[in-house]
Protein backbone atom coordinates (compact mmCIF):
# COMPACT_ATOMS: atom_id res chain seq x y z
CA UNK A 1 0.00 0.00 0.00
CA UNK A 2 1.33 3.23 -0.92
CA UNK A 3 2.00 6.20 1.43
CA UNK A 4 0.98 8.44 -0.67
CA UNK A 5 -1.23 10.81 1.89
CA UNK A 6 -4.77 9.65 -0.06
CA UNK A 7 -4.88 5.83 0.60
CA UNK A 8 -6.70 4.31 3.48
CA UNK A 9 -3.79 3.06 5.76
CA UNK A 10 -6.17 2.03 8.10
CA UNK A 11 -9.68 -0.46 8.53
CA UNK A 12 -11.15 1.82 11.31
CA UNK A 13 -10.85 0.68 15.04
CA UNK A 14 -10.75 -3.19 15.77
CA UNK A 15 -10.80 -3.30 19.59
CA UNK A 16 -10.94 -1.12 22.57
CA UNK A 17 -7.96 -1.46 25.07
CA UNK A 18 -9.01 -1.67 28.37
CA UNK A 19 -6.78 -2.04 31.68
CA UNK A 20 -8.14 -4.26 34.50
CA UNK A 21 -7.34 -5.31 38.15
CA UNK A 22 -8.93 -8.48 37.75
CA UNK A 23 -10.26 -10.48 35.13
CA UNK A 24 -13.17 -12.02 36.68
CA UNK A 25 -15.47 -8.86 36.91
CA UNK A 26 -15.05 -8.07 33.39
CA UNK A 27 -15.39 -11.73 32.23
CA UNK A 28 -18.58 -12.02 33.97
CA UNK A 29 -19.85 -8.68 32.70
CA UNK A 30 -18.53 -9.09 28.88
CA UNK A 31 -18.95 -13.27 28.49
CA UNK A 32 -21.84 -13.85 31.27
CA UNK A 33 -23.88 -10.88 30.57
CA UNK A 34 -23.03 -9.47 27.04
CA UNK A 35 -22.25 -12.39 25.35
CA UNK A 36 -18.71 -12.25 24.34
CA UNK A 37 -16.23 -14.87 24.19
CA UNK A 38 -12.51 -15.20 24.73
CA UNK A 39 -10.77 -15.81 21.68
CA UNK A 40 -7.58 -15.39 23.02
CA UNK A 41 -5.32 -15.62 26.10
CA UNK A 42 -2.17 -15.17 27.41
CA UNK A 43 0.95 -13.09 28.10
CA UNK A 44 2.69 -10.69 26.49
CA UNK A 45 6.78 -11.28 27.10
CA UNK A 46 8.27 -8.38 29.42
CA UNK A 47 10.54 -7.08 26.05
CA UNK A 48 7.36 -6.47 24.25
CA UNK A 49 5.41 -4.92 26.54
CA UNK A 50 8.68 -2.87 27.34
CA UNK A 51 8.51 -1.69 23.82
CA UNK A 52 5.09 -1.19 23.60
CA UNK A 53 4.05 0.73 26.65
CA UNK A 54 6.87 1.72 28.52
CA UNK A 55 9.74 0.17 30.79
CA UNK A 56 9.12 -1.63 34.51
CA UNK A 57 6.03 -3.60 33.42
CA UNK A 58 7.36 -6.89 33.20
CA UNK A 59 5.09 -9.89 31.53
CA UNK A 60 1.46 -8.45 30.73
CA UNK A 61 -1.29 -10.84 31.39
CA UNK A 62 -4.10 -10.56 28.19
CA UNK A 63 -7.00 -11.72 27.23
CA UNK A 64 -8.93 -11.21 23.99
CA UNK A 65 -12.69 -10.87 23.60
CA UNK A 66 -14.90 -10.86 20.49
CA UNK A 67 -18.83 -10.87 19.91
CA UNK A 68 -19.72 -13.89 17.42
CA UNK A 69 -16.52 -13.98 15.87
CA UNK A 70 -16.24 -10.04 14.51
CA UNK A 71 -13.82 -8.77 13.37
CA UNK A 72 -14.42 -5.48 14.57
CA UNK A 73 -15.57 -4.06 17.96
CA UNK A 74 -13.31 -6.07 20.20
CA UNK A 75 -11.65 -6.14 23.92
CA UNK A 76 -8.51 -5.91 24.94
CA UNK A 77 -8.71 -7.05 28.38
CA UNK A 78 -4.44 -5.65 30.31
CA UNK A 79 -3.89 -6.27 33.67
CA UNK A 80 -2.50 -2.78 35.30
CA UNK A 81 -0.67 -4.18 37.99
CA UNK A 82 0.28 -1.26 40.33
CA UNK A 83 -2.13 0.98 38.11
CA UNK A 84 -1.22 4.40 37.69
CA UNK A 85 -4.50 5.70 39.96
CA UNK A 86 -7.47 4.22 41.22
CA UNK A 87 -10.57 3.76 38.74
CA UNK A 88 -12.60 6.55 37.96
CA UNK A 89 -15.50 6.26 35.88
CA UNK A 90 -14.58 9.02 33.02
CA UNK A 91 -17.40 11.90 32.90
CA UNK A 92 -18.64 12.80 29.80
CA UNK A 93 -17.07 16.69 31.08
CA UNK A 94 -13.75 15.02 31.28
CA UNK A 95 -11.22 14.96 28.85
CA UNK A 96 -9.95 11.81 27.17
CA UNK A 97 -11.40 8.78 26.81
CA UNK A 98 -15.04 8.31 27.58
CA UNK A 99 -17.25 5.26 27.43
CA UNK A 100 -17.59 2.22 25.03
CA UNK A 101 -20.83 2.11 22.73
CA UNK A 102 -22.92 -1.09 21.69
CA UNK A 103 -26.48 -2.34 20.51
CA UNK A 104 -28.84 -3.95 22.58
CA UNK A 105 -32.13 -4.95 21.38
CA UNK A 106 -33.97 -4.17 24.46
CA UNK A 107 -32.69 -1.30 26.70
CA UNK A 108 -34.91 -1.40 29.49
CA UNK A 109 -34.35 -5.16 29.73
CA UNK A 110 -30.79 -4.57 29.32
CA UNK A 111 -31.57 -1.92 32.48
CA UNK A 112 -32.78 -3.88 34.42
CA UNK A 113 -30.82 -6.84 34.25
CA UNK A 114 -27.17 -5.00 34.81
CA UNK A 115 -28.57 -3.03 37.19
CA UNK A 116 -29.29 -6.20 38.92
CA UNK A 117 -26.29 -7.97 38.90
CA UNK A 118 -24.52 -5.01 40.09
CA UNK A 119 -23.38 -2.61 37.23
CA UNK A 120 -25.35 0.62 38.20
CA UNK A 121 -26.48 3.09 35.93
CA UNK A 122 -26.22 7.03 36.11
CA UNK A 123 -29.80 7.36 35.19
CA UNK A 124 -32.43 5.20 33.69
CA UNK A 125 -32.30 4.66 29.62
CA UNK A 126 -33.35 8.04 27.96
CA UNK A 127 -34.41 9.36 24.85
CA UNK A 128 -33.24 12.40 23.27
CA UNK A 129 -32.70 14.05 19.44
CA UNK A 130 -30.33 14.89 17.27
CA UNK A 131 -29.89 16.30 13.92
CA UNK A 132 -29.39 14.16 11.16
CA UNK A 133 -28.86 15.98 7.47
CA UNK A 134 -32.05 18.17 7.20
CA UNK A 135 -34.04 15.77 9.86
CA UNK A 136 -33.91 15.34 13.59
CA UNK A 137 -33.52 11.30 14.72
CA UNK A 138 -34.09 9.74 18.66
CA UNK A 139 -31.56 8.10 20.01
CA UNK A 140 -32.32 5.87 23.34
CA UNK A 141 -29.25 5.26 25.36
CA UNK A 142 -28.36 4.77 29.20
CA UNK A 143 -25.08 4.46 30.82
CA UNK A 144 -24.01 1.85 32.55
CA UNK A 145 -20.70 2.37 35.50
CA UNK A 146 -18.52 -1.65 34.88
CA UNK A 147 -15.40 -2.43 36.55
CA UNK A 148 -12.19 -1.22 37.01
CA UNK A 149 -13.99 2.59 35.98
CA UNK A 150 -15.03 1.35 32.65
CA UNK A 151 -18.23 3.27 31.16
CA UNK A 152 -20.43 1.28 28.68
CA UNK A 153 -23.18 3.52 26.70
CA UNK A 154 -25.83 0.92 25.42
CA UNK A 155 -27.89 2.39 22.45
CA UNK A 156 -31.62 0.90 21.47
CA UNK A 157 -31.06 2.25 17.67
CA UNK A 158 -34.21 3.29 15.89
CA UNK A 159 -32.44 2.37 12.79
CA UNK A 160 -29.46 0.35 13.55
CA UNK A 161 -26.72 0.30 10.96
CA UNK A 162 -25.11 -3.09 10.34
CA UNK A 163 -23.16 -4.97 12.85
CA UNK A 164 -21.20 -7.96 12.50
CA UNK A 165 -22.07 -9.55 15.52
CA UNK A 166 -25.47 -9.22 14.50
CA UNK A 167 -25.46 -10.13 10.66
CA UNK A 168 -24.18 -13.45 12.34
CA UNK A 169 -25.99 -14.27 14.63
CA UNK A 170 -29.58 -12.05 14.38
CA UNK A 171 -30.44 -13.52 17.50
CA UNK A 172 -27.90 -12.11 19.86
CA UNK A 173 -29.32 -9.59 22.66
CA UNK A 174 -25.54 -7.36 21.90
CA UNK A 175 -23.52 -6.74 19.30
CA UNK A 176 -19.32 -6.09 18.78
CA UNK A 177 -18.58 -2.82 20.42
CA UNK A 178 -20.06 -0.13 17.63
CA UNK A 179 -18.05 2.94 18.70
CA UNK A 180 -15.39 3.95 20.70
CA UNK A 181 -15.39 7.64 22.74
CA UNK A 182 -12.87 10.22 23.21
CA UNK A 183 -13.32 14.25 24.04
CA UNK A 184 -10.94 15.87 23.00
CA UNK A 185 -9.96 19.59 22.79
CA UNK A 186 -8.31 20.49 19.54
CA UNK A 187 -11.37 18.57 17.68
CA UNK A 188 -9.71 19.57 13.70
CA UNK A 189 -6.11 17.97 14.57
CA UNK A 190 -7.86 15.11 15.53
CA UNK A 191 -9.83 14.71 12.32
CA UNK A 192 -7.30 15.48 10.50
CA UNK A 193 -5.17 12.79 12.00
CA UNK A 194 -7.90 10.38 11.31
CA UNK A 195 -8.97 11.48 8.31
CA UNK A 196 -8.90 11.59 4.31
CA UNK A 197 -5.05 13.16 4.15
CA UNK A 198 -4.25 11.33 7.81
CA UNK A 199 -5.08 7.47 8.09
CA UNK A 200 -7.40 7.18 5.54
CA UNK A 201 -10.63 7.39 7.87
CA UNK A 202 -14.00 9.38 7.04
CA UNK A 203 -15.93 12.01 8.78
CA UNK A 204 -19.50 11.48 8.13
CA UNK A 205 -21.13 13.13 10.93
CA UNK A 206 -20.16 16.09 12.49
CA UNK A 207 -23.11 18.04 14.32
CA UNK A 208 -23.05 20.34 17.43
CA UNK A 209 -26.36 20.46 19.35
CA UNK A 210 -27.85 20.72 23.01
CA UNK A 211 -30.72 17.95 24.48
CA UNK A 212 -31.87 18.01 27.93
CA UNK A 213 -32.27 13.95 26.95
CA UNK A 214 -28.40 13.62 26.90
CA UNK A 215 -27.88 16.04 29.49
CA UNK A 216 -30.41 13.41 31.61
CA UNK A 217 -28.67 10.50 30.08
CA UNK A 218 -25.23 11.45 30.80
CA UNK A 219 -25.31 13.75 33.90
CA UNK A 220 -24.94 16.91 32.25
CA UNK A 221 -25.70 20.80 33.08
CA UNK A 222 -28.44 22.21 31.73
CA UNK A 223 -27.78 24.06 28.64
CA UNK A 224 -24.53 21.64 27.71
CA UNK A 225 -23.82 22.23 23.77
CA UNK A 226 -21.68 19.55 22.47
CA UNK A 227 -20.09 18.77 19.14
CA UNK A 228 -19.77 15.27 18.10
CA UNK A 229 -18.55 13.58 14.88
CA UNK A 230 -18.30 9.93 13.81
CA UNK A 231 -15.36 9.22 12.31
CA UNK A 232 -14.93 5.32 10.46
CA UNK A 233 -13.90 3.32 7.39
CA UNK A 234 -15.54 2.27 4.04
CA UNK A 235 -17.78 -0.06 4.38
CA UNK A 236 -20.76 -0.79 6.81
CA UNK A 237 -20.27 -2.95 10.33
CA UNK A 238 -16.97 -1.18 11.19
CA UNK A 239 -16.67 0.30 14.52
CA UNK A 240 -16.48 3.53 14.96
CA UNK A 241 -14.71 6.89 16.33
CA UNK A 242 -16.92 9.10 18.16
CA UNK A 243 -14.89 12.28 19.01
CA UNK A 244 -16.57 15.04 21.10
CA UNK A 245 -16.00 18.37 22.33
CA UNK A 246 -18.16 20.61 24.85
CA UNK A 247 -18.53 23.53 23.21
CA UNK A 248 -20.54 25.61 26.21
CA UNK A 249 -17.65 26.38 28.70
CA UNK A 250 -18.69 23.10 31.15
CA UNK A 251 -15.15 21.32 31.94
CA UNK A 252 -14.45 18.39 33.87
CA UNK A 253 -10.95 16.43 34.74
CA UNK A 254 -8.20 16.02 31.90
CA UNK A 255 -7.84 12.31 32.12
CA UNK A 256 -5.11 11.30 29.48
CA UNK A 257 -2.45 11.19 31.79
CA UNK A 258 -3.91 8.30 33.87
CA UNK A 259 -4.93 6.43 30.46
CA UNK A 260 -2.20 4.56 29.30
CA UNK A 261 -2.28 0.86 28.07
CA UNK A 262 -1.21 -1.64 31.03
CA UNK A 263 -0.82 1.25 33.15
CA UNK A 264 -4.11 2.82 33.71
CA UNK A 265 -7.54 1.07 34.39
CA UNK A 266 -10.34 1.27 32.60
CA UNK A 267 -10.79 2.96 28.50
CA UNK A 268 -7.20 2.92 27.95
CA UNK A 269 -7.23 3.12 24.13
CA UNK A 270 -7.62 1.59 21.12
CA UNK A 271 -5.82 -0.99 18.52
CA UNK A 272 -6.24 -0.48 14.70
CA UNK A 273 -5.54 -2.72 11.72
CA UNK A 274 -3.62 -2.10 8.60
CA UNK A 275 -2.02 -3.88 5.85
CA UNK A 276 1.37 -1.47 5.79
CA UNK A 277 2.59 -0.78 9.37
CA UNK A 278 5.47 1.61 8.47
CA UNK A 279 3.13 3.89 6.18
CA UNK A 280 0.51 4.10 8.87
CA UNK A 281 3.32 5.08 11.09
CA UNK A 282 4.60 7.42 8.77
CA UNK A 283 1.39 9.09 8.25
CA UNK A 284 0.22 9.28 11.94
CA UNK A 285 3.84 11.38 12.86
CA UNK A 286 3.46 14.02 9.35
CA UNK A 287 -0.90 14.44 10.33
CA UNK A 288 0.32 15.87 14.42
CA UNK A 289 0.96 12.45 15.91
CA UNK A 290 3.92 10.93 17.68
CA UNK A 291 5.11 7.87 17.62
CA UNK A 292 5.31 5.86 20.85
CA UNK A 293 6.63 2.78 19.55
CA UNK A 294 8.38 1.97 15.91
CA UNK A 295 6.66 -0.61 14.30
CA UNK A 296 8.43 -3.92 14.53
CA UNK A 297 7.57 -7.99 14.48
CA UNK A 298 6.07 -9.57 16.96
CA UNK A 299 4.05 -12.32 18.40
CA UNK A 300 1.44 -11.80 21.12
CA UNK A 301 -1.82 -13.59 22.04
CA UNK A 302 -3.99 -9.94 21.14
CA UNK A 303 -2.29 -10.16 17.54
CA UNK A 304 -1.42 -13.71 16.74
CA UNK A 305 1.97 -12.95 14.51
CA UNK A 306 1.97 -9.31 13.48
CA UNK A 307 4.28 -6.20 12.81
CA UNK A 308 3.12 -3.54 15.92
CA UNK A 309 3.79 0.19 16.33
CA UNK A 310 2.31 2.27 19.07
CA UNK A 311 1.22 6.40 18.27
CA UNK A 312 -0.54 9.08 20.18
CA UNK A 313 -3.01 10.96 18.28
CA UNK A 314 -2.60 14.53 18.59
CA UNK A 315 -4.94 14.94 21.49
CA UNK A 316 -2.52 12.02 23.37
CA UNK A 317 -4.77 9.26 22.87
CA UNK A 318 -3.01 5.65 22.31
CA UNK A 319 -3.25 3.99 19.68
CA UNK A 320 -1.81 0.75 18.58
CA UNK A 321 -1.13 -0.22 14.84
CA UNK A 322 -0.97 -3.44 14.29
CA UNK A 323 -0.62 -5.14 10.75
CA UNK A 324 -1.19 -9.39 10.52
CA UNK A 325 1.27 -11.54 8.76
CA UNK A 326 -0.06 -13.03 5.73
CA UNK A 327 0.71 -16.82 5.22
CA UNK A 328 2.65 -17.20 1.48
CA UNK A 329 0.34 -18.86 -1.02
CA UNK A 330 0.88 -22.51 -1.47
CA UNK A 331 2.84 -22.70 -4.93
CA UNK A 332 1.03 -25.29 -6.66
CA UNK A 333 3.02 -28.32 -8.51
CA UNK A 334 2.70 -28.54 -12.64
CA UNK A 335 2.80 -32.47 -14.03
CA UNK A 336 4.42 -32.86 -16.81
Amino acid sequence: MGDTGRDPLIESVTSAVVGVTDFGPHLDLFCGELGFEVAARGVVEAADAERLWGAGLGDVEAVLLTAAGASTGRVHLLKADGAAAPAEHPHTLDVGLAGLNLYTRDIEASHERLAGAGHPWISAPATYEVPLGGAVVSVTEGYCLGPDGLGLVFVQPANARGTQAWRTDPGRHYTELTSVVAHVPDFEAELAFWGPAGLGLSAWYDVTFSSPGIEEMAGLPAGTVLRLAFVAGAGSGSTRIELTRVESGHRGVDRRAAQRPARGLGHTGWSVRTGDADAAVRRARATGGRVVCPAFDTSTPLHGRARLAVVETPNGISVEIWQPFCRPKRRRSSRK
